[in-house]
């Protein structure tokens, strides 16, 4: 058939560059935009063990067409250029999986880096990989040649975001929900994104000094994260297997001085030994458990009295075995094929399940009062977990396909949390945290996760992926990050003391510092599985909640300007590219927490020294100021020794850090008695100093 088309392309620019370089610049970039191809193709998806949350995505083009890449400006605004693509005419039907598509190829430029792309677990910078943007289940597996990332051989995310950063002094974001695929000049001089939709708009943004000016302008466009009350960065401890466990982790965390302001527990609904040593939750459901929690509201007020916020869990899915099945059934809100018939899956800890159909507005009533009930227990919030298990061959309530809405479901449940816990606590007295998410998700969850690592230091599904996902993410404009402490999946090997300590180093210096129990909490290690632990535990736990102050700046800066907490060496060092590729892993494994303090951890097992990159300027050692090191006009590497239960922390000389001082153990009030009986400090007992290095 004939196609009818237009390509408008209606430019809007920035900004902070004289007119001259402004325009030089505009004219470079523009030019490289080689082509533009459309069309339709066949889509096919296959699940991995029935499991909704790992989808492979095969293709067979049915059509394509090239056109150039003309151009029709119209200048407005100062901050992007928006390209708006629409191709009408193209014969296309998502019922049978057949969806337009565009791609447009531009060149790149000599020795071009691209970084963001949401959060993964590979690297930031993505120069020379794809990247789908398609929310799934993290990958699991090594990543070698003998255990490559499974079930499909690639990484994978839950929180793609279609906006990268180039080092060449522009950005680019495509808006939408639509599957995307991104080729970053991985075999051909070109790089491409395929987007399966017929009508989307595309951004470019222009940074001249640092990337942090694409991000403030991406940001002010799609949203911003919010800054959650001062105690959500408190350090949160975790306990599970019923009432008494929590209280008694809540005061041994007191008698032994642990600073901490909130316990979260995932089983309040119930859990169940899937083997003598595999815990499994019952996510949520209708009440409590109460042979695990026979009295919840006692437990969240005695929590209450020692200082602590009680968090807990929910996630997307309706266990058929649940209570809440049988009422979501029968008011028809179940997520459905396009037979009619309610699309079931398998989760591996819940058995047969289903997705709720949030465009059912009987739905939106039916989760509130959920969420309520929940609420009622005594929570202050919980994880806002899954998101991701949207399939294809689902049809809405409103008529959408899954191609349409499976990366707008995360979008959506980040957005439901949000506005329950707003009409129920207007005070913002809560916080929720989310695992998936897409573009703009990020201005509802007050908290961003990581998900779910192994168990281990395997690089792209343990220790050794947490700092890229933080990193990644970060480029987004995503700040108020933090993965589990040490890591959730246990495929055979539970986390042990030299895993747990190096994870606890390097995670009092991000954000929220939060431990998890894992899948088997029985044998994983814990704060409290030796005095050594606990020591070291108390040290950095003490470490983090000293910088609370400066982390909770870095959150109002984020929710100002869309900076984030934890950068990529290239936000604040963009020249750093000159080092790539060749340093790339060094550069991957170490972030800035601010715009001061560097951070080097070690992540490989059995390893007690590391090469760090010292970024230009003068540095002091966090913890040792007299040792200072000087990173030159280009900065420059060094081999530094990290024994166990240390940490290489550096912070730019002449900076002054924001700091509790005296360290609170909690960042909530308590009454007198209880600061006498376990002799500690509340939030009313410390004040807030600069500590100038």
């Amino acid at each position: 058939m004939r196609y009818k088309f237009s390509l408008i392309l209606v430019l809007f620019f920035t900004i902070a560059f004289c007119k001259g370089e402004k325009q030089s610049l505009e004219q470079s970039i523009i030019s490289r935009f080689e082509k533009v191809d459309y069309g339709k193709s066949k889509l096919s998806f296959s699940e991995f063990a029935n499991i909704g949350g790992y989808q492979k995505i095969e293709e067979e083009e049915i059509e394509r067409k090239s056109v150039g890449f003309d151009i029709i400006k119209k200048h407005y605004g100062n901050d992007y250029i928006k390209f708006q693509v629409n191709f009408a005419g193209i014969d296309a039907s998502y019922k049978d999986d057949i969806l337009p598509f565009v791609e447009i190829s531009v060149r790149c430029g000599e020795g071009e880096r691209f970084f963001g792309f949401g959060e993964w677990a590979d690297y930031a910078d993505a120069t020379g990989l794809k990247r789908e943007i398609w929310t799934q289940e993290q990958h699991f597996g090594t990543g070698d040649d003998n255990n490559p990332p499974r079930p499909f051989g690639e990484v994978s995310t839950y929180f793609p975001v279609p906006f990268f950063i180039s080092s060449q002094n522009y950005a680019f974001f495509v808006s939408g929900y639509s599957r995307m695929e991104f080729y970053m000049c991985d075999s051909q001089n070109f790089w491409k994104v395929k987007v399966f939709s017929d009508n989307f708009e595309f951004f470019i943004f222009f940074w001249n000094k640092k990337p942090f000016e694409a991000i403030e302008k991406f940001t002010a466009l799609v949203g911003r994260q919010r800054t959650p009350k001062i105690w959500a960065f408190g350090n949160w401890l975790d306990q599970v297997l019923g009432q008494e466990y929590v209280l008694n982790t809540a005061k041994w965390a007191r008698e032994n001085k642990i600073p901490a302001s909130a316990i979260w527990t995932e089983d309040w609904a119930g859990g169940t030994w899937r083997t003598q040593d595999i815990y499994s939750i019952a996510g949520w459901d209708k009440q409590e458990d109460k042979k695990l929690y026979p009295n919840i509201k006692e437990l969240s007020e005695n929590l209450k009295e020692l200082g602590f916020k009680f968090l807990g869990y929910f996630h997307t899915f309706v266990p058929v075995e649940r209570t809440v099945y049988q009422d979501a059934l029968s008011i028809g809100i179940l997520m459905k094929d396009k037979n009619g018939s309610v699309r079931y899956y398998l989760h591996p800890a819940e058995g047969k399940t289903t997705l709720i159909d949030f465009s059912n507005p009987k739905a939106l009533n039916f989760i509130y009062e959920n969420f309520e009930r929940a609420a009622k227990l005594g929570f202050s919030g919980w994880m806002a977990d899954f998101g991701e298990w949207v399939t294809p061959d689902i049809f809405t309530y409103d008529g959408k396909s899954g191609w349409e809405i499976h990366n707008m479901y995360p979008y959506i449940w980040a957005k439901l949390n949000r506005e329950f816990w707003e009409s129920y606590k207007p005070d913002g007295d809560f916080v929720f945290f989310s695992r998936s998410g897409f573009t703009g998700s990020w201005k509802y969850s007050p908290v961003v996760w990581q998900g779910d690592q192994n168990t281990t230091f395997e690089r792209l599904d343990g220790l050794g992926s947490i700092i890229p996902m933080m990193t990644s993410i970060g480029i987004a404009g995503v700040s108020n990050v933090g993965p589990d402490i040490a890591g959730y999946t246990t495929l055979g090997i539970p986390s042990d003391k030299e895993l747990y300590l190096r994870w606890v180093s390097i995670c009092a210096f991000v954000p929220v510092f939060r431990t998890h129990h894992g899948t088997t909490p029985l044998l994983n290690w814990r704060f409290d599985k030796d005095s050594e632990t606990t020591e070291i535990f108390r040290f950095y736990a003490t470490e983090h909640m000293k910088l609370v102050p400066y982390i909770y700046k870095l959150s109002k800066l984020a929710e100002e300007k869309g900076y984030p907490a934890v950068r990529h060496i290239f936000l604040e060092y963009p020249k750093v590219v000159r080092y790539l590729p060749e340093k790339l892993e060094t550069i991957e494994q170490e972030f800035l927490l601010g715009d001061s303090i560097l951070v080097a951890g070690i992540v490989e097992k059995g390893k007690s020294s590391r090469e760090v990159y010292i970024p230009p300027g003068k540095w002091v050692d966090y913890f040792s100021p007299s040792s200072k090191y000087d990173g030159g006009d280009e900065g420059r590497f060094l081999e530094v020794n990290i024994p166990l239960g240390k940490i290489f922390v550096l912070v730019k000389e002449g900076s002054c850090i924001e700091v509790f001082d005296p360290v609170p153990h909690t960042l909530l009030s308590v009454s007198d008695d209880v600061k006498k009986r376990y002799e500690i400090i509340d939030i009313n007992g410390t004040t807030i100093k600069q500590k100038c290095f």
